[in-house]
Parts: C-alpha cells; structure tokens; sequence
C-alpha cells in the first residue's frame, strides 16, 4: 500500500514538472504586503516564546501555513504553461502591428490573474481557463531590419497577493520589420500597370448600351439625356506584361530608402493582385508569385538589404 503511493506520488504532474530541466524557472519570493506579513508572524512567535502565550503562536503557526499554501497554489498558477510563436512576425516599418501568440496550458487547471510583460506592455488578470488561450500583443518599429523579440514575462500574486511569482520565457522568433510602404510616382505606377482605386488609367474605347448589373459611375449621362437611352464608357485596361521586372539598378535617381518604400508598396499591390513579378539588386534575384514564401523572401531582404 505505502509502495503503491510513493509511486503515485512520484508519477504526479508535481513531481514530473520538478524533474523537467526544460522547462523555464520560476522565480518565487514575497512581496512587500509578503515581508510586512512576515515580520508580524516574527512577531507573534516572539511574543509566544517571551510571553509563553499560546494564542500568538497559534497565530504564528496559522499565518505560516498560508505562506506555505500561497507558495504552492503562486507556483501551480504559472507552472505546465508554454507559448506557441511563429519562427518570424512580418512588422511594417512606423506601424503599430499585432504579434499573435497562444499560451498552452497542458493540466486541466484554470490558471487565473496572470499578468503578461512584453516590453512597455502590460496586459493584467488573464484568465488561462482553456487549453489553448490567444494573446495579442502590439508593436511598433521605426528602422527596417531584423530583431529578437524580447523575453516575454507572466506575474502572479495569486492567491493571497502576498507571494509575487515570475515566470520568464524566452523567444527565439525574429521580427522583420520591412520598409512602410510609399505609393510611387505616376510615372512607376504606369510603368507597372497599378491602378488605384477612384483612379483610371485604363484606355477610353468608346461607348455601348447599358446592361444589367453595369457600374452607374460609368453611365455617360451626357448622351443618355440626350438620346433618352442609358449608355456607358467603355474602357480597355492596359495589357498586363509577364515577368516585370522591378531592377534596383534602373532608379539610382530615387534615393534607396524611398526607392525601398516604392517597392514595398508595388510588391504588396502584385502579391495581392496574384501577379508575377521579378525583382533584381545587383546579383541578387528574387520571383514574386502567388505563395507566402516569395513574398515574405523578398520582404525579408528588404528589411536588411544594404545601399
């Protein structure tokens, strides 16, 4: 019977997440609410040891073991939890974006008034009551490149709010944060057939009867009034070339930081259009295609790329 639960024990979540030498530390210590309730309790088995007052050390004894219970339950709180992150979060340069994280809790325990620390960010009394809990954090670069994500750090002073738990998780991910986008000059928009919206640069061909479901914005009115019949512009949207090519070395007019920011802005209108597109800086090629791959590959360089 003893044997069967010394296993037990020994088998338990408990003891098997003190064995984990994978798993990050957890810090525990009293905070100040902690050290004033530590010294009353001195104070109390002072006055029984002096006084041979038993009322104090029933005290002493009562308030200690909610320091026991504290630690325990503070511990548990942030303990068999671990974040799942992407390899790379893609962060445009000057823009407040969101990195999306889940926090996993692998026991069946709610995990409850946790405070998350990212940097300047606070997020507090999070509840982690499921197995899988989504966490959105925000973020804002002002230089291109590649950067470490900070540690990211849960606090606890659950239950009793006198022992402060700490728990620091380190993230391998990197953030590429790559040029903000800038809408090029007219003459780079033609040049690779974007056009924006509210604007034209379609080819007027001429005008045709109305049909069902036709745009109102392209009713010509003028002939409509006149012949008492609906009528439409029609335009011809210019021929779209394969393979355009996008070569650094063609804009050594554009200064490169700007140039960066126009090429960020025609391979986001390209990558979300579904169109092909070949970019070239010195001896480097890139293939933009439908895929993630090759859009966030050339992202990638545009983030480090040097004049």
């Amino acid at each position: 019977m003893i044997a069967r639960t010394i296993q037990g024990i020994a088998k338990s979540s408990i003891i098997r997440s003190l064995k984990d030498k994978n798993r990050s530390k957890i810090i525990i210590y009293p905070n100040w609410n902690g050290v004033g309730l530590g010294f009353f309790i001195f104070f109390c088995f002072l006055i029984s040891v002096f006084y041979e007052n038993n009322f104090g050390l029933l005290i002493s004894i009562i308030i200690f073991f909610i320091f026991f219970i504290s630690i325990f339950v503070s511990n548990q709180n942030l303990n068999h939890l671990s974040m799942s992150v992407l390899d790379y979060y893609y962060i445009e340069s000057t823009k407040d974006e969101r990195l999306d994280i889940q926090i996993i809790n692998h026991i069946n325990e709610k995990k409850l008034n946790i405070d998350l620390n990212y940097k300047k960010l606070n997020l507090k009394g999070l509840n982690f009551t499921k197995k899988l809990n989504p966490i959105r954090l925000s973020d804002q670069y002002f230089q291109r490149g590649t950067i470490s994500i900070p540690n990211i750090v849960l606090t606890s002073t659950y239950p009793f709010g006198i022992i402060r738990t700490k728990r620091y998780f380190h993230i391998k991910s990197k953030i590429i944060v790559f040029p903000k986008k800038i809408q090029p000059n007219i003459n780079l928009l033609n040049e690779f057939n974007i056009n924006l919206k509210g604007q034209a640069y379609d080819e007027f061909e001429g005008i045709e009867d109305y049909k069902k479901g036709d745009s109102y914005s392209k009713i010509a009115w003028k002939k409509s009034i006149i012949k008492n019949k609906k009528y439409i512009k029609k335009f011809e949207e210019p021929k779209k070339e394969n393979n355009l090519i996008l070569n650094f070395d063609n804009y050594k007019e554009i200064p490169f930081e700007d140039l960066l920011g126009y090429v960020s802005y025609i391979i986001d209108y390209y990558y979300k259009n579904k169109i092909e597109l070949i970019i070239k800086h010195r001896d480097n090629t890139f293939y933009l295609n439908h895929t993630q791959n090759s859009f966030y590959q050339i992202l990638k360089y545009l983030a480090n790329v040097k004049n």
